[in-house]
């Protein structure tokens, strides 16, 4: 009595025509992100915002005509600037073995298309304490 279906992946996946190779993106994507964001040692809240953003670059077709590994990059390099970690697009770009300039326009595009505001790196240290305050 099979249809020969594989069973779904679970209540929470409600598949209907064109909507699995999305929830299988979002898979792949998830799993992409916890694999490189804990090469970069970042915790659960990162990956857990990386993975948000990932899936309004899904939703907003950002990830049509780019290698997913370059989105990724850029999803996780948008966390590490929002929530000021040390982290630099160098780092992923050694990483990944891609050129950074690929990535730097891959994370600039996503950062506007998301209206995501990152902070300039500047701004993510702290204000310099001046030896001549009274």
């Amino acid at each position: 009595m099979g249809t020969g279906k594989a069973p779904a992946l679970g209540s929470g996946f409600h598949t209907s025509l064109g909507k699995e190779s999305r929830a299988q993106t979002l898979q792949n994507g998830k799993r992409q992100i916890h694999n490189l964001g804990n090469q970069l040692q970042l915790n659960q809240h990162c990956l857990d915002t990386a993975f948000n953003f990932f899936k309004m670059a899904v939703s907003k077709h950002l990830t049509r005509g780019r290698k997913m590994a370059h989105v990724i990059a850029a999803c996780l390099y948008l966390v590490c600037r929002t929530e000021g970690t040390p982290h630099m697009l160098l780092d992923l770009s050694d990483l990944l073995q891609v050129n950074v300039y690929i990535l730097g326009r891959t994370f600039l595009l996503l950062a506007r298309e998301l209206c995501i505001n990152a902070p300039a790196i500047g701004n993510l240290l702290p204000p310099a304490t001046s030896a001549h305050s009274a």
